[in-house]
């Protein structure tokens, strides 16, 4: 299959002209990108990838991200992180071949919705960084990139904690003064499975404890040198500390 980034100045286009454009939308399918506009809007990706189907079984479509960090990761893993960071390729994407699935995340068939909502999901609005993880499928893709263990047997262990309320803790996380750091992203997320494993629930307020803790910890010693049952234990016994 092949995947297609949107060229720089049809994206102007369709940023600039949401408002004009919003009805299309609502329609069966994204053939109206290439009628609309006096030129194909978009180009080859040079990265082939195998045909793919996201999840969007759900009522609640939130509740499809946890399943979706891993269809999407695992189907465009081979991507660079400079081409991850790009908004044409995201842009393409949710304008082509992940319409439909972008239509479903956000109820645009049924719902009443405005320029503001599609400009925020459809494009980058922010800087660069938190645009990443606000836009719906390159938050997926980059919550797989930083989370994703090649050496475990469940290499998506990391992300059991964000199955739940997951836009709200990826949001948390990817605030954090560790978020780019693969290795201590996982070591903090598999940390909390381990106290919940414990039966313990971790609210969303001590959530925001451990990662605060973490950063100051990151403060104080390079997190990179230690070795990971180490760190797991400090924010495992932090937490009991904190919450006995």
């Amino acid at each position: 299959m092949k995947l297609y980034f949107m060229k720089e100045n049809a994206l102007a286009y369709f940023k600039g002209n949401i408002k004009n454009n919003l009805y299309y939308y609502k329609d069966d399918n994204a053939d109206w990108i290439k009628t609309i506009y006096p030129d194909n809007p978009l180009q080859e990706f040079k990265i082939k990838v195998n045909d793919f189907n996201m999840n969007m079984t759900k009522d609640k479509p939130s509740d499809t991200d946890y399943y979706n960090v891993k269809i999407l990761y695992d189907n465009l893993k081979n991507i660079s992180d400079a081409q991850a960071t790009d908004e044409r390729l995201w842009v393409g994407l949710a304008h082509d071949y992940l319409f439909k699935y972008m239509q479903y995340r956000f109820n645009l068939k049924n719902d009443v919705f405005n320029e503001d909502k599609i400009k925020r999901n459809f494009f980058f609005t922010y800087g660069k960084k938190r645009s990443l993880i606000h836009h719906p499928i390159a938050r997926l893709w980059w919550v797989g990139r930083l989370t994703y263990d090649k050496t475990a047997q469940n290499p998506y262990y990391a992300i059991e904690y964000l199955k739940k309320d997951f836009p709200t803790k990826v949001l948390t996380l990817f605030s954090s003064n560790f978020s780019n750091n693969p290795k201590i992203a996982r070591v903090f997320l598999d940390s909390i499975r381990i106290i919940e494993e414990d039966g313990r629930t971790v609210t969303r307020e001590q959530y925001h404890e451990l990662i605060r803790y973490v950063n100051i910890l990151g403060g104080t010693i390079i997190l990179d040198y230690l070795p990971k049952e180490y760190l797991q234990r400090k924010i495992i016994n932090h937490y009991y500390k904190q919450n006995k």
